[in-house]
């Protein structure tokens, strides 16, 4: 969380005057850009032939890193990682990007969105809701995302780590 407000005071301080336009088009290019990254992890996920980690390289920063749901903070390595682990796993899966909000500051901005996502997990039905919080920044002209902040609600939660019964 400290990271998270860090990263928005930074912005804060980088903003520069920029013509409403500008500003306009830049949050369109970053909702864009959000919506394509998606796109195409649906594809990955759905046996497209998409290196997942050229496709994060893309994206995201080299030192960026991602703050999970359950409170873990980790590099975007590890979620490559895991999402290189998860993949052959994984079937049916559909997502959707909702509720999308962004802000941009000079060179630095933020966008808000919710992802939903349902998929097969070992044969178990998923249906996750995850509101999320890009941190960007431009460098060299691309938008790219600096810090993930996820959340998530009850239901997606109990999904992930299902009550143990004792007897």
């Amino acid at each position: 969380m400290k990271t998270l407000i860090l990263l928005l005071a930074i912005t804060l301080w980088a903003c520069e005057s920029k013509p409403q336009t500008d500003v306009a088009q830049d949050e369109d290019l970053i909702k864009n850009q959000i919506i394509e990254f998606h796109r195409l992890l649906k594809k990955a996920y759905n046996g497209a032939d998409i290196d997942t980690d050229s496709l994060y390289d893309a994206y995201f920063e080299r030192d960026s890193y991602y703050v999970a749901p359950w409170g873990a903070s980790e590099p975007i390595d590890s979620t490559k990682r895991r999402l290189k682990s998860a993949v052959a796993r994984i079937k049916n899966y559909d997502n959707r990007v909702e509720v999308m909000s962004t802000r941009v500051f000079g060179d630095g901005g933020f966008i808000f969105f919710v992802l939903r996502q349902e998929y097969l997990i070992d044969g178990q039905p998923r249906d996750e809701y995850l509101p999320t919080t890009f941190v960007m920044e431009r460098k060299d002209g691309n938008w790219l995302v600096a810090h993930t902040q996820r959340s998530t609600d009850v239901e997606t939660m109990m999904q992930w780590f299902p009550p143990q019964t004792t007897k």
